[in-house]
């Protein structure tokens, strides 16, 4: 707290440029429009401006470290497997929407963030914190809503292309603009490096370069109709191949994947308190495993969605969200599943309560899941004006995790066989929060948020006979936490910093009082860009605590730090050079037991971008 209030005395002290900057707009904390500012809930967005600073070929680039308490794990560079850890929670245990929808697979759990092209990317909101009773499954951590570009103003068109270290290259179109109220937008981009050996010495036996390629296409189309209503429907695919070592000193593996995304929707304004939305969306994910070019093994996941959205301000200062939520899964794959799909159906409603010096904010949904039944879920959030521009928000929410098709219904008798589970429960947890905000002069915000998770009915993984394994509901973990994000603009230098520190701890079973592995104790990033006129300069510091990589705590990866370095040139009104150094001083590092974090290289990108 002794931070939090010093932030606040530098309110009053730290001479920030008078810029009176627009408020970003949010959708994923409530369902609803709101500014950042108005939100109750711990929100970090990342917009188009910064995307392109940031310079990041990656979605998983943009993610890592973004805000307080995301730490991203990949086993390797671009196009790696990687994974996102919420406030201490693993993947399949926070949210992953496109556009509002969800691509979480239904077979593991993860999210194909690795494939995702940020030049696609409008901006990415990431909520920390349960959000099951407006969203239903695996919001406990939080849930992360990446948004693609739609279009607005003079028609444009932008040319990249770029290079640098490990032969890689980017090459990348778009347009996109807004003509008689129809907003559009198409890009497509191709990226391929050849890589660096992802393994560390010893761990994968044939030591090469495992390169990725990525062949990328998205868009969007939207339009104002004379009677009130806008439609619109916006699709995402993505395919290309991603080597990787192996075991055996022949092996020649990679992974070839493509997705497929698409969605659409309705909206009007029924009446003067009264609009409605009805979205509809389609998700297919498809991996093939390849050794010399022949397949191993294959898995795809689909999944179709349908929601209803009201909003009604049935007082002048209440606010009601309500809605309908159907979703239906599908997996295919070489191994046997007894269950190959399963629904879920969702009622929810919120409502929002502003009053002169306070807002309230209460949620409730049930979830009927044809696999494990129902599901209620609620939460909570009193937020209070104080002096100074602070505000204090008290949090109290509920969340589960639906258990996977490869927890609940994978067969398999490999080497290492899985029994099923048809008896699995979901997961739940139980999270209080209390967080102060503040602002710094007219440019800059901060945060200082306290929590704890509590979550019970975990899965995991139990060799019920030798060399056989089924998913069980036996563990629980505590996850404790300290966030502090805060930014500013000083004298043409934009400055960004968040710390993390967390106690996830075991609390049941043999390792009661141990920490849960995999996940960073401690995080911390600084950003900082300088504005010159024609150039803009940077540079991104990230660093990271040890990490615990088994239950029992008797292994670790060590805590390390890297320095990112960028700047970008204007050569004229409609073209510029961006400049990246990763990893500046080459530091050798481990996200993960046995893959080498990505060393140091050098890129260069020309965009140019005329209107048309």
């Amino acid at each position: 707290m002794a931070v939090a209030v010093a932030v606040a005395v530098m309110s009053s002290s730290v001479t920030a440029q008078e810029v009176h900057k627009l408020e970003k707009v949010i959708v994923t904390a409530t369902r609803t429009a709101q500014t950042v500012d108005e939100t109750l809930a711990p929100v970090t967005v990342i917009d188009r401006e910064e995307i392109e600073r940031m310079q990041a070929v990656t979605v998983v680039e943009l993610l890592n470290q973004a805000a307080p308490g995301v730490q991203v794990t990949s086993n390797g560079g671009p196009g790696s497997n990687s994974g996102v850890y919420i406030r201490g929670t693993k993947t399949a245990q926070t949210l992953v929407l496109l556009n509002g929808q969800k691509i979480n697979t239904a077979s593991s759990g993860s999210a194909p963030l690795e494939f995702i092209d940020p030049g696609q990317v409008e901006r990415i909101e990431i909520v920390r914190g349960p959000r099951s009773s407006l969203y239903g499954a695996d919001a406990v951590g939080g849930v992360i809503n990446i948004i693609t570009r739609k279009g607005s103003g003079a028609p444009k068109v932008s040319v990249k292309a770029g290079g640098g270290s490990r032969k890689t290259g980017e090459y990348a179109i778009n347009i996109g603009g807004e003509r008689n109220d129809v907003r559009f937008n198409l890009g497509g981009r191709l990226l391929e490096t050849q890589g660096y050996d992802r393994t560390t010495e010893g761990q994968g036996t044939n030591q090469d370069d495992d390169a990725y390629r990525n062949k990328s296409l998205s868009g969007t189309l939207s339009k104002d109709f004379d009677n009130g209503i806008e439609g619109g429907v916006n699709f995402t695919y993505f395919t290309g191949k991603s080597e990787y070592d192996g075991y055996g000193s022949s092996d020649y593996l990679e992974s070839q994947f493509s997705e497929r995304m698409v969605s659409t929707y309705l909206s009007k304004n029924m009446t003067d308190v009264w609009s409605a939305r009805i979205q509809g969306g389609f998700v297919k994910d498809e991996r093939k495993e390849l050794d010399h070019g022949a397949k191993k093994n294959f898995a795809e996941n689909k999944n179709y969605s349908l929601s209803w959205l009201n909003d009604v301000a049935w007082a002048d200062n209440q606010l009601l969200t309500a809605g309908i939520d159907y979703s239906k899964d599908r997996v295919a794959s070489d191994a046997t599943y007894v269950v190959d799909d399963r629904d879920n159906k969702a009622v929810f409603a919120q409502n929002q309560t502003f009053f002169a010096g306070s807002d309230l904010q209460l949620s409730g949904r049930y979830d009927d899941n044809e696999a494990f039944g129902g599901q209620w879920t609620g939460g909570a959030a009193w937020g209070v004006d104080l002096p100074e521009q602070m505000r204090l928000i008290a949090s109290y929410a509920t969340a589960f995790r639906a258990p996977t098709f490869g927890d609940m219904y994978r067969e398999s008798l490999d080497y290492y066989s899985s029994i099923p589970n048809l008896n699995l429960k979901a997961e739940h947890s139980k999270n209080a929060e209390l967080a102060l905000t503040g602002q710094v002069g007219n440019a800059g915000t901060w945060s200082f948020n306290v929590y704890q998770n509590s979550m019970d009915d975990m899965l995991s993984s139990v060799e019920v006979r030798p060399r056989t394994y089924q998913t069980i509901n036996i563990d629980k973990a505590r996850i404790r936490g300290v966030e502090f994000e805060f930014s500013t603009q000083i004298k043409n230098i934009n400055v960004s910093a968040n710390f993390t520190y967390l106690d996830p701890e075991n609390r049941s079973g043999k390792n009661k009082g141990k920490k849960l592995h995999y996940r960073a104790q401690k995080l911390a990033a600084l950003n900082l860009d300088r504005d010159f006129g024609r150039w803009v300069i940077g540079g991104t510091l990230k660093a990271q605590g040890k990490i615990w990589t088994n239950p029992e705590n008797t292994k670790q990866i060590p805590g390390y730090g890297t320095f990112d370095l960028r700047a970008m040139v204007k050569l004229s009104t409609d073209t510029k050079m961006q400049f990246k150094v990763n990893n500046l001083f080459d530091k050798k590092y481990e996200p993960v037991t046995g893959y080498q974090g990505e060393p140091r290289g050098v890129f260069a990108t020309i965009i140019w971008s005329p209107e048309i």
